[in-house]
């Protein structure tokens, strides 16, 4: 048991530091006060989530930060009363600081028990959160190789979700994404009800690209077959003993259209419900996201119809198809953080009608992952570009890279500048209006500060509700 007083404490101390952050300009707080609330009372955020009505947890390698976005629109649209981390800080420091901010001086959460929490967790932290809380809703989005040096191998991940996922208790509603074999082999330990999203008939390659990670199945090391596939190891596969079963999705996408860098058109299906939507997040991706927050919001009570509608209103999350407007120039920011997203990048530039100017950002700091080597299965020779710059802490293993791969653009030659601010201001006096910039997560962060500083967007951490 945690004493009030304690808990009261460690709200003050906390939003004192993430105060302090951000009057020294050193961020928006949303690491380091948490980081103090948990330092003082270790059990802050089991505590705080504790007391809401509702909760709900998102994780996955790809797509934590829209999905969860998607879903508190939805549930907003409805009525619902919502806290998320919305800035992205998932770790769970980043979930203290978000319950701070909401917390009296006197440390309580006079609203919680009114109010649903829609929260994105590291894959990490998930497996270390998930026992010392009781959520009616998980989300299992996907699992794909990243930071390795962190996470370690696919299947070190997916044992840790298996453990934790197998002892929820049966209450607990399980949305997984049956599209991904070792998300369906993680999700299956469950006792209690599932809801799976995945594709009907999208996709027409029969084999995984040769960067994907999964080709076997999880359970009896069968190499996979595959009817119809997405991208990476992501479709509709069978394992020829049987040992593993694709699930049919309760929630199904039925078409995927990509019109580049602005919009997706989807279609889907829930129950006896078909519905279409052009959507503000592009991609293919942005598609599985949609199809879980449907079926989320499907659990909590609203109608597809309703969540399609408030879904398609919404905008992007910051630094994820987000668009920056300087006073000449368009800046359309997409995230990259592994192979499977920078690819998934990369198609979005190639069904751009004309080549767009594009600045790449590679860094490698901890959130990034510090081994870089992931930038040799991303399929380069794919990239169009009008103009390129190749920027960050790592532009030289970028350019290359991007070298070896034998890629032009179309206009002049590739340049290369260490950084952030240096790269940016190379780019834009070459660019003719739009420039997209591919960057990791620590580089979009830093391009964003950048932009902050030349006053062409608020900081990240505003905006919450």
């Amino acid at each position: 048991m945690i004493r009030r007083g304690r808990y009261a404490a460690a709200t003050v101390a906390g939003r004192v530091a993430a105060a302090s952050s951000r009057v020294a300009r050193k961020g928006g707080g949303t690491a380091i006060g948490g980081l103090v609330a948990q330092i003082i009372c270790p059990g802050y955020v089991p505590r705080g989530l504790g007391q809401l009505s509702r909760l709900v947890l998102v994780s996955g390698t790809n797509g934590k930060t829209t999905t969860t976005a998607l879903i508190v629109a939805a549930l907003r649209a409805s009525g619902t009363s919502v806290w998320t981390n919305h800035t992205g800080s998932n770790l769970e420091r980043g979930l203290a600081a978000e319950l701070m901010r909401r917390g009296t001086w006197h440390g309580g959460l006079p609203a919680a028990c009114h109010t649903t929490g829609v929260f994105e967790v590291d894959e990490r932290a998930f497996a270390a959160l998930l026992p010392r809380v009781t959520p009616a809703v998980v989300v299992l989005l996907d699992i794909f190789r990243d930071q390795l040096d962190r996470y370690g191998d696919l299947d070190t991940t997916a044992r840790a979700w298996r453990h934790v996922v197998a002892n929820l208790p049966d209450q607990t509603i399980v949305v997984a994404n049956a599209d991904d074999p070792l998300v369906v082999s993680v999700a299956q330990a469950h006792s209690g009800r599932m809801i799976w999203f995945g594709t009907d008939g999208v996709g027409n390659a029969v084999s995984p690209d040769p960067w994907a990670d999964v080709r076997n199945c999880p359970q009896c090391g069968e190499r996979l077959i595959y009817d119809t596939l997405t991208f990476a190891h992501l479709g509709r596969y069978r394992c020829p003993t049987g040992d593993l079963v694709r699930p049919e999705p309760d929630v199904g996408i039925l078409s995927a259209n990509v019109f580049g860098v602005d919009r997706l058109e989807v279609a889907l299906r829930s129950g006896e419900w078909t519905g279409g939507a052009a959507l503000a997040t592009p991609g293919l991706y942005s598609a599985y996201n949609c199809a879980a927050a449907i079926a989320v919001t499907g659990v909590l009570g609203i109608g597809p119809a309703d969540a399609l509608k408030a879904i398609a209103h919404s905008g992007p999350s910051f630094g994820r198809a987000e668009v920056i407007h300087t006073p000449e120039h368009e800046l359309v920011i997409l995230l990259t953080k592994n192979p499977s997203s920078a690819n998934q990048v990369l198609d979005l530039l190639s069904a751009e009608p004309q080549a767009l100017d594009t600045l790449i950002l590679l860094n490698d700091g901890i959130a990034d992952g510090e081994d870089v080597s992931w930038i040799w299965d991303v399929e380069f020779e794919r990239l169009r570009a009008k103009r390129l710059t190749v920027g960050g802490i790592r532009a030289h293993d970028l350019s290359l890279r991007i070298k070896y791969s034998g890629v032009q653009p179309i206009d002049g030659d590739a340049v290369v500048e260490l950084g952030i601010s240096r790269p940016l201001d190379r780019a834009m006096e070459r660019a003719d209006g739009r420039l997209a910039v591919i960057a990791t997560y620590t580089a979009m962060l830093a391009l964003r500060d950048e932009c902050v500083r030349r006053g062409w967007v608020d900081p990240f951490w505003d905006g919450g509700e």
